[in-house]
């Protein structure tokens, strides 16, 4: 265990793009992948903060490398990094909001996260796992240094579970390790316990590491199967060990240490307003058949001394939906996840009854884009919560209310707080509120004021692009300034700033600058009819300077029950992710279909090619796509689409799916997630008795022998049960139908090692090129003879 202090790294941000006021021309050429895996971004569940001067943003930022996971855990690494937001290694980063100047907090080849200014301004705490094991660390703004908290290990999670100051700035409310235990024994509490590599051929520093089974379709007698890798696939229903942890208190004058609750699953947790308590769920596991978390609320005292729960089993999603009144004498919460009802509960900290709150007419609030917590008025006499697109207003005490400045143009998606503050946040003393929202079209965001005193509504801002929101929002009432996060099909994820006093708007950092010299592609919505008359639509993007009228290779992307044309202005639609970025696809000459795909209960199947199919129909009838060179994509419950894709049609000339944890023999699978299936994302409706048929239904297996489509599959080796994929490619063995199988070492549920990345990018872009029939030229584009891509049996002109 390593203590101290240590320098930070620092540099200035000069914009390359720009000299003497001119644009540098873009470069028209095929993305290079070696640029797709060194892409930086910012992480969608930690915090962005303004500094309470507003001269600095605090953020954390996905780094390039990747953290191993080489440990017996799927939830931390062996230094205590948590995986709840992936692999990257991440960058605790503050940049300053006037030079660009960028300062990363931790070692240049530690994992840091979670930066938290100090009420004063002067300190930052952050995680890092500098020194071998995950810590808590406070960074000076005078001496640029850092020091370690002693003799701590932190444990956190999810993003969002961050330190929390006092109000005097001298000590830290924070999850961390029992002071008997040890990260390796902390981490062999979990039940999803990796199982050691095996069969993986040794490979140079850098390299892909990847099994590979091919399946060829012949005549001849089928190879002998393999036998399925079977392993748990995940944590069951009460399994909450791998949470535990103590909640405590650290002193930064004194170094020393209250614990407050000790051994406990905490998810979350907040200091009330007159600092005298601190509040925090407990993680208790899953609802019994049900896709619902269950959490207690409890409350104990800053100094120390019993805690006092005084919610049992309130139905949560992530465990962040509730706040502190403004008096520090009550709690509310929304009924949220699967099975909340979506009302408000006011629960007094020291006892007597608790208060529900749902206006007549109100919408459920706990749907929506994300967790959202109810927010108090600076009296604490009213609450706001989001609902049906609308900001409501809530009296505190009679639960009355009224949807406040609704606009069904322009649904609203989040208040712009700053994440963990209980009251809404005003840009003048409490008239002006401000919403991020977005256009019912999906093509458009904004972020709007809100009078509340008049109702008015007015757009500050308008545009083109996808902003994150919730945890990816910052507010300063000295500067009046917003933060917020940003993506376009020509930007990955940055922070921008709106100045709500002069409206004027100016990018805040620049993580990708390489980006802005690269011509990528564009975006556009189509729309589509079902048979049955339901109006869909998609996102369409397509390759850089396309000319109406050629006909390129069309690769739809598939997720069921999503929409799809929601991804129309996010980069690359997926491209946060660098498996994903479509930009790879659409520089080299590919079009890129994201399409709306409405699911029935019990219609999965038939629904998937229903609302698809006509989508790729409309793209061929529109003139952007050749109807003889379809392929079709998917991941995670995506790749179940693609399966029940192929399954009913041979229009696909390929296939692509990864992370199929989801197997295509529903019934074989339904007792190992029986909530995922009887009210879940398996969207069967009831128990396998009850709907036998559907079961059989709506499982691709049955149809295995229709397929004309090859296969590849992409699958990462500690995905949880690797039994769908084993038995999707021996069913196919068995049926002599063409496919590839490539398991990836280390890797999880997304592929993100950057040799593997880079591996499986290209053996995609081979596979599209022999089943498409595409010829590419030396740098990897689709050659076009006119209106339409080269056959590889044709010859060019001259030759």
């Amino acid at each position: 265990m390593t203590h101290g202090v240590r320098a930070l790294f620092a540099f200035v941000f000069v914009p390359a793009c720009d000299v003497l006021g001119q644009t540098t021309p873009k470069t028209r050429t095929p993305l290079p992948i070696e640029v797709v895996v060194s892409l930086r971004t910012h992480n969608g569940r930690s915090t962005v903060a303004l500094s309470p001067d507003g001269q600095w943003i605090a953020h954390t930022v996905q780094g390039v490398e990747r953290v191993l996971r080489d440990t017996l855990s799927r939830l931390y690494s062996a230094s205590g990094f948590p995986f709840a937001e992936g692999d990257a290694r991440m960058e605790a980063t503050l940049t300053n909001t006037k030079t660009g100047e960028m300062i990363r907090l931790g070692g240049a080849t530690s994992a840091s996260w979670g930066p938290v200014w100090s009420p004063d301004g002067k300190r930052v705490a952050f995680y890092s796992d500098d020194g071998g094991e995950a810590g808590i660390w406070v960074w000076d703004v005078e001496t640029r240094a850092a020091t370690r908290f002693p003799a701590v290990i932190a444990r956190p999670f999810f993003g969002f579970e961050l330190v929390r100051w006092t109000s005097d700035g001298q000590r830290l409310v924070a999850k961390i390790m029992p002071n008997d235990m040890t990260i390796a024994q902390a981490n062999a509490l979990s039940r999803t316990a990796l199982r050691p590599s095996a069969g993986f051929p040794p490979v140079a520093p850098g390299q892909p590491s990847v099994r590979v089974r091919q399946v060829v379709a012949t005549p001849s007698a089928p190879a002998a199967p393999t036998q399925p890798t079977t392993t748990e696939r995940g944590a069951p229903v009460g399994d909450v060990q791998w949470a535990i942890g103590d909640l405590a208190v650290l002193d930064v004058r004194t170094r020393t240490v209250t614990r407050l609750v000790q051994r406990t699953s905490v998810r979350a947790w907040a200091i009330s307003p007159d600092g005298r308590h601190v509040a925090y769920t407990v993680l208790k596991g899953a609802e019994p058949n049900a896709q619902q978390a269950n959490l207690d609320l409890a409350v104990v005292d800053l100094s120390g001394g019993a805690s006092r729960t005084i919610a049992v089993n309130a139905r949560l999603g992530y465990g962040i939906e509730w706040s502190w009144s403004p008096d520090g004498r009550s709690l509310a919460y929304i009924a949220s996840g699967q099975l909340g009802t979506g009302e408000i509960v006011v629960l007094p900290i020291a006892g007597g009854t608790e208060r529900v709150l749902k206006p007549a007419g109100a919408p459920n609030f706990g749907t929506g884009e994300g967790e959202y917590p109810p927010l108090w008025s600076a009296d604490g006499r009213q609450l706001f919560a989001i609902g049906g697109g609308a900001l409501w207003r809530i009296d505190a005490v009679t639960g009355q209310g009224v949807a406040v400045a609704s606009d069904a143009e322009w649904p609203i998606r989040a208040t712009v707080t700053p994440f963990g503050r209980s009251t809404i946040w005003s840009s003048d003393g409490g008239r002006t509120v401000w919403v991020v929202a977005r256009d019912r079209a999906g093509t458009k965001a904004g972020i709007h004021a809100i009078d509340l005193v008049s109702g008015r509504r007015r757009p500050a801002l308008e545009e083109m692009k996808s902003y994150s929101a919730i945890f990816n929002l910052g507010a300063n009432e000295r500067t009046g300034q917003i933060a917020f996060v940003s993506t376009d099909q020509q930007r990955l994820h940055d922070v921008w700033l709106l100045d709500t006093r002069t409206g004027r708007v100016r990018q805040g950092t620049h993580l990708n600058s390489a980006l802005e010299r690269l011509e990528l592609g564009s975006a556009r919505i189509i729309e589509w009819k079902t048979a049955e008359g339901e109006s869909l639509r998609g996102a369409l993007l397509l390759p850089p300077g396309y000319r109406p009228g050629t006909r390129v290779p069309l690769v739809v992307t598939v997720y069921g029950g999503e929409n799809g044309s929601r991804l129309v202005n996010r980069f690359g639609l997926e491209g946060a992710t660098s498996n994903f970025n479509m930009h790879v696809l659409a520089t080299r000459g590919f079009a890129v279909l994201a399409p709306d795909a409405p699911l029935r209960v019990g219609k999965t199947m038939t629904d998937i090619v229903r609302t698809v199919m006509p989508g790729v129909d409309a793209a061929i009838a529109q003139g952007y796509a050749d109807p003889d060179r379809l392929a079709v994509m998917g991941q995670s419950y995506g790749s179940f689409s693609v399966l029940s894709i192929i399954t009913q049609t041979p229009r696909f000339k390929a296939a692509v799916i990864t992370a199929a944890v989801l197997h295509p023999d529903l019934a074989a699978d339904y007792l190992r997630a029986i909530g995922y299936y009887e009210q879940g994302q398996g969207n069967m409706g009831g128990s396998l008795w009850e709907q036998r048929e559907r079961y059989v239904e709506n499982s691709p297996i049955f149809h295995f022998d229709k397929i004309q489509t090859p296969l590849l599959i992409g699958q990462g080796e500690l995905d949880g049960d690797l039994a769908p994929s084993e038995a999707i490619v021996t069913a196919l063995e068995r049926l002599r139908k063409p496919a590839e199988y490539r398991l990836y070492k280390g890797e999880g549920h997304v592929i993100t090692q950057a040799p593997n990345v880079i591996d499986f990018w290209n053996r995609r872009l081979d596979f599209f090129r022999e089943h498409l029939d595409l010829v590419y030229d030396d740098k990897g584009a689709i050659v076009f003879d006119g209106a339409r891509a080269r056959s590889r049996g044709t010859r060019a002109s001259g030759q």
